[in-house]
């Protein structure tokens, strides 16, 4: 089985947020589900900021932030990268 892209990935966070299938506190399904889905779409984009690789050293504030996301989303799902 192919294991899903990073895109994927956010986008099957984004849905199980945004239908409330995970437990966040009050207010924040939409807002969660919102950046789940601009990371995807960052990573649609330019699907090198989905790749692995040191964030640091890459420095770049975009990276750091689809990482974040990318680390939420696999969070919610249960899904390794």
């Amino acid at each position: 089985m192919t294991q899903p892209s990073p895109a994927d990935e956010l986008r099957a966070a984004e849905k199980r947020a945004h239908a409330g299938d995970w437990r966040f506190g009050l207010g924040l399904h939409a807002p969660i589900a919102a950046l789940l889905g601009t990371a995807a779409d960052m990573v649609t984009a330019y699907p090198q900021m989905g790749d692995a690789h040191d964030r640091q050293i890459c420095d770049d504030f975009a990276c750091d932030l689809v990482g974040a996301a990318l680390a939420v989303a696999r969070a919610i799902t249960g899904s390794q990268p």
